[in-house]
């Protein structure tokens, strides 16, 4: 019998492996491509997070030379400029500031503050005034019967006896009542029918509120309250009476002085005085909030350079002095009828210039 030969095909269906390696190296070289791009947009991406971080600490350290710059000034005084100020071998990196007088003003001061971290640099400019009297005068905040840091709204529940001003826009709801001027950094909005006996005074210049210097009012402090206190009853005051905690207040008032409070107050009743030669005066790092009804016979000023603080109503108050504050707001109503004051509020001539930035530039 011949021999059959019979070729021994792949039958369908089945494997081929060459087919199969192929498949193996392609999916291998996609994965291959896939993980080589995602390494390099990794590596990308650390090299931009470090140099960011690097950007950001200089940064903070050209911040840092600035309030180190206007410490050293306010505490050692600014005649002799110019100066320069450094500081070296920090843990992020240093700082250099130049120190100069602006646009030939005594007063003003130009610094120029330069953060360097490893191999990086970065630049920003100040401007800024030293709020000195140089005379016996208050500063001339507490020249207004109400004074706001930032915008306020004077509704029908306002009824002052002086000057307003605020470091931003007024807007005039409903029909309050203002015997003097009414003063804006910004603009005065009138919505309503407001009783305006003097002018309404648009784009003003900013008027600076000076810093409560507690480490001054501490050292000139005839009396020092740790924790937080209660005022009621008739408490005697004389110079400086310095809290370091909150206080509330509910009574009445003997002698002349100013009660310095670290932190907020709360004032649950009256604040009133024992003759008509007693003065009183609040100066308040936190905020100061009003409740109920209650008549206050003194001065209120509350300031805070890191976080604003707020003179908040919420009841019916009558102010004899006036009110200063960051942020004012009335849920009840406000009557203030402005009396100078006399006693030592923040800016005055015994203590230290304060530097007030007015303007602040980042160069690089």
């Amino acid at each position: 019998m011949p021999t059959q030969l019979r070729r021994v095909g792949r039958r369908s269906g089945g494997r081929n492996p060459g087919f199969a390696l192929i498949a193996a190296i392609v999916f291998l070289f996609v994965v291959l491509m896939i993980g080589s791009s995602m390494i390099s947009q990794a590596v990308q991406e650390l090299s931009t997070a470090g140099r960011a971080k690097k950007e950001t600490v200089a940064f903070n350290l050209a911040e840092a030379g600035i309030d180190y710059a206007a410490w050293k000034l306010y505490n050692d005084g600014s005649t002799g400029l110019p100066k320069t100020f450094a500081q070296s071998g920090l843990a992020g990196g240093s700082f250099t500031v130049t120190a100069q007088n602006w646009n030939g003003s005594a007063s003003t001061v130009l610094l120029t503050s330069t953060g360097t971290s490893q191999g990086w640099t970065s630049e920003v400019k100040v401007v800024g005034k030293f709020l000195s009297n140089g005379v016996s005068d208050q500063n001339q905040v507490f020249d207004h019967a109400v004074f706001s840091n930032s915008d306020m709204t004077m509704s029908g529940s306002f009824d002052i006896t002086g000057d307003a001003h605020a470091n931003g826009n007024i807007t005039l709801k409903g029909s309050p009542t203002v015997d003097g001027d009414v003063s804006a950094m910004g603009k005065v909005k009138n919505q309503g029918s407001p009783n305006i006996s003097g002018s309404i005074l648009q784009d003003q210049p900013r008027i600076s509120m000076p810093a409560i210097d507690l480490a001054h009012y501490r050292a000139e402090a005839t009396t020092i309250l740790t924790g937080d206190q209660s005022f009621t009853g008739t408490t005697d005051l004389s110079g400086v009476t310095y809290v370091e905690g909150n206080a509330t207040i509910n009574g009445s008032f003997r002698g002349q002085g100013v009660i310095v409070v670290t932190g907020s107050v709360r004032i649950n009743g009256n604040a009133t005085l024992t003759q008509a030669s007693d003065e009183f005066a609040l100066v308040c790092a936190g905020g100061v909030r009003v409740n109920g009804n209650c008549r206050i016979e003194g001065w209120i000023y509350a300031h805070n350079v890191d976080v604003p603080s707020t003179f908040d109503g919420n009841g019916n108050a009558e102010v004899i002095g006036g009110v200063a504050a960051d942020i004012i707001k009335c849920n009840g109503s406000l009557r203030v009828e402005y009396k100078s004051v006399t006693v030592e509020m923040p800016g005055a001539t015994s203590a230290p210039a304060q530097f007030d930035a007015v303007s602040w530039r980042r160069v690089k």
